[in-house]
């Protein structure tokens, strides 16, 4: 059992993050899984570290080859050992994704101009994208989404986002193709399917042209002068938990975009539309009872869910430093808690949830660990939302 030479090692608090160049990927433990890491990147078989554990009394046999073999399959899940392969690079979508969506680009025509029924310029982050729409019904629908993005018409675009609109079938629904500077990047059949489409093409568009380190999965609002993240997968609750931090004070961010900047570690606000699930709008209508009126929309993987644009006056202006990482996990059955984790659990768990990163080497990860050192991370498990909102205000309250 070889691991690839490239380990590197960084102390965090009492635990121990290691880093692969070659594999791109960093995993946290704690000090003793640490040490016996170093023992078989020195070349100790792992026959003997079990017999040394057994034999100084400090694990029995069953247990000594449970705990190396636990340690052994999360360096390999990670790409971490010499004979096996390194893991995919991150990408904005999966392979399966982006072959449908190649596959769907084929079927659209070459851009060809159009007079646009009516026209807006929106921005997001650096992006400012002027979108032409060939139909005002295409604009209505485009604009319950994306609206309070809206910018003057003396801003300059960066992008030039062109909607087509065209009835495939006798009084059928519309196929809208969308264009990006005269290049087709995606079609939506129906109106009610064109605002998600059209807000992923204007995200897209504007993360790809920002400088940033890391693309976090995760909502994030605004405390004091700091903002919190709120990293989790899908299905977690995080949308839910910003809207209800939202209500109670802290300022928006995002409800699932979190680009962290190279050097300052930064966090910018990238304010799109909450998106709430159909199962989750009876739980938001509590923060936001207009979200009871809101049109439906169709997403391209099937959810029907509403798109509810933050307050204009919650919305941050300006990128700040973060002081908490919190990552929400909802459990309708489990007891609502907030519990500190250890900073290289959080770590880890930090780049789980990590869509897109920039290459990284051990300077950068020296960066990211000297900045996560100063950051307050927790778990929260709720299965009441009022409950966890206030966890949260409690819990940040005391470093802001």
């Amino acid at each position: 059992m070889r691991l690839r030479p490239d380990l590197a090692f960084f102390p965090l608090d009492d635990e121990v993050v290691v880093f692969s160049e070659e594999a791109q990927c960093i995993i946290g433990l704690n000090a003793s899984a640490a040490l016996l890491v170093r023992r078989i990147q020195a070349g100790t078989p792992v026959s003997m570290i079990e017999r040394e554990l057994v034999a100084g009394g400090m694990a029995s046999s069953e247990e000594a080859t449970r705990w190396l073999s636990t340690i052994l399959d999360a360096l390999s899940s990670h790409g971490m050992l010499a004979n096996k392969p390194t893991p995919k690079a991150l990408s904005m979508g999966t392979e399966d994704t982006d072959e449908r969506l190649a596959s769907r680009i084929a079927m659209m025509p070459p851009y060809a101009p159009f007079e646009p029924a009516t026209e807006g310029r929106y921005r997001l982050l650096d992006t400012c994208a002027l979108i032409r729409f060939a139909m005002v019904e295409q604009a209505q629908i485009v604009n319950a989404v994306i609206g309070h993005l809206a910018t003057d018409n003396k801003s300059e675009p960066t992008v030039v986002i062109d909607i087509d609109g065209k009835a495939y079938v006798r009084r059928g629904p519309v196929r809208s193709y969308i264009y990006r500077n005269g290049e087709p990047v995606e079609f939506a059949t129906g109106l009610h399917r064109l605002a998600p489409t059209v807000k992923g093409v204007l995200w897209q568009s504007a993360v790809n042209a920002h400088g940033f380190l890391f693309y976090i999965h995760a909502g994030a609002v605004g405390s004091g002068e700091n903002c919190i993240l709120l990293p989790a997968a899908a299905g977690s609750g995080k949308s839910s938990l910003t809207a209800a931090l939202t209500q109670r004070g802290f300022r928006y961010f995002s409800d699932e975009v979190t680009l962290i900047e190279p050097t300052t570690f930064r966090v910018p606000p990238v304010p799109l539309a909450i998106c709430v699930k159909s199962t989750g709008w009876d739980v938001i209508a509590r923060y936001y009872p207009e979200i009871r009126g809101i049109v439906s929309h169709q997403r391209m993987d099937g959810k029907i869910v509403r798109y509810v644009p933050p307050p204009a006056a919650t919305i941050q202006q300006t990128s700040a430093l973060v002081s908490h990482i919190i990552f929400p996990r909802y459990d309708k059955d489990g007891p609502t808690e907030l519990k500190a984790i250890a900073r290289s659990e959080a770590a880890r768990r930090l780049m789980d949830e990590c869509l897109a990163h920039k290459r990284l080497g051990r300077e950068n990860v020296a960066e990211l660990i000297r900045w996560i050192a100063g950051i307050d991370c927790y778990a929260l498990t709720f299965s009441s939302l009022d409950e966890a909102a206030e966890l949260v205000a409690q819990a940040t309250a005391r470093k802001t």
